[in-house]
């Protein structure tokens, strides 16, 4: 074969492979629509099997989401007769998502989240208009509250071990357990669920989800503590904040973060978690408030040390769209409270003591005015 000959028939080769490339369709991604509507507000969560970039354009009669490349919509298109700030949207072209506003509209809020990449649009209605509306013929049920309690760990993750190798995984989950029976046997009204019941893996991401994904009013991780020091003890509580009270409350958040994440990556965690201390912002003082409720019932009915009331960057609160606090409940470490723990009266005087704060908390949660939490749809226990 001559040097001409060989050359053709690469050039050939390559216009082929050219051509090919050229007709391969061009991949589009999914992202669902999820809807929850609200007096005064709507909520769309478009959450995006990968991240699209997109630009919004607004006016009185629509909002217009225009993405960079094509995306497919399920459902493709929906309305809503009774929401008078979202009449209906729908895709009109493999680029463009429509939505077209209803008479009470008034202007609308947007924000992203991660681990699934989500688009969040919050459309507001007119402060005039605000308000439900009741008819007569309509039946008023009584409302759930639905509460997720996380027990910390599980799995692998076993956490904290006590001197004679008592487990935080297990207490965590036996107090769970106990919490989630006694909350709804005083208010039948209160419906728990748990991010584990057995003892599993979940990861931190995972946990924040469940409490999302059931529109909880609340979200209470149950952890035990542990330090060099065999005569620490006590209980102390958190919510979530970048900036940690002290050194130790910025030592242990490090270490619970460490746990039930594969991949850590101090960069986009640090990012990730200022835009999740701006969003539990709106909740600040709902879950200051849990907090000192649950750290006062401690002090009082268990007789807990008092080490007050704390913020850290927990991870496992980063993402909850709710009230979130994190409760060490004691120290393992600690021979006597190791010794106290192993005791089911001991746990049960913790268990009331957190379920009047509980119920404390939610009794008093109409003064506060945060808004609808994000939702999506109830999600069975994973």
């Amino acid at each position: 074969m001559t040097q001409n000959q060989i050359c053709s028939r690469l050039f050939t080769a390559l216009v082929v492979v050219l051509a090919t490339l050229v007709v391969l369709p061009v991949s589009a991604a999914e992202i669902r629509v999820s809807v929850d509507h609200s007096p005064g507000s709507t909520r769309l969560l478009l959450t995006q099997s990968e991240p699209v970039s997109y630009t919004i354009q607004s006016s009185r009669s629509r909002i217009t989401v225009r993405f960079t490349a094509p995306v497919v919509i399920e459902p493709a298109e929906m309305k809503f007769e009774d929401d008078p700030i979202l009449e209906r949207y729908r895709m009109r072209d493999e680029y463009t998502l429509q939505l077209d506003v209803g008479r009470d509209f008034d202007r609308y809020e947007r924000f992203e989240l991660r681990n699934p990449s989500r688009l969040v649009l919050d459309l507001k209605g007119s402060q005039k208009r605000r308000g439900t509306r009741r008819t007569r013929s309509t039946p008023l049920t009584e409302p759930k509250t639905i509460i997720v309690i996380d027990p910390g760990h599980g799995g692998v993750e076993q956490g904290a071990v006590g001197p004679t190798g008592l487990k935080e995984k297990d207490v965590s989950l036996q107090l769970a357990l106990e919490l989630k029976r006694l909350l709804h046997l005083r208010d039948p009204a209160i419906s728990v669920v748990l991010t584990r019941d057995e003892d599993r893996l979940v990861g931190l991401d995972e946990r924040t989800a469940v409490a999302n994904h059931n529109k909880a009013a609340l979200f209470l991780s149950i952890h035990l503590n542990a330090a060099p020091r065999r005569n620490a003890s006590g209980a102390e509580t958190y919510y979530l904040s970048t900036d940690a009270t002290d050194d130790e409350a910025r030592n242990l958040a490090a270490l619970e973060n460490r746990s039930g994440r594969s991949t850590p990556s101090p960069e986009k965690d640090k990012l990730d978690l200022v835009l999740w201390d701006l969003a539990q912002n709106q909740y600040l003082a709902e879950s200051s408030a849990l907090a000192e409720a649950i750290q006062r019932q401690l002090n009082q009915l268990a007789g807990t040390r008092n080490r007050g009331v704390r913020q850290a960057p927990f991870r496992v609160l980063e993402g909850a769209m709710m009230p979130a606090i994190l409760v060490e409940v004691g120290f393992i470490s600690n021979p006597a409270e190791e010794s106290r723990f192993k005791t089911t009266t001991y746990r049960t005087r913790v268990v009331g003591a957190i379920t009047a704060a509980v119920q404390e908390f939610l009794l008093n949660l109409e003064r506060f005015s945060s808004p609808t939490p994000l939702v999506e749809r109830p999600m069975d226990l994973p």
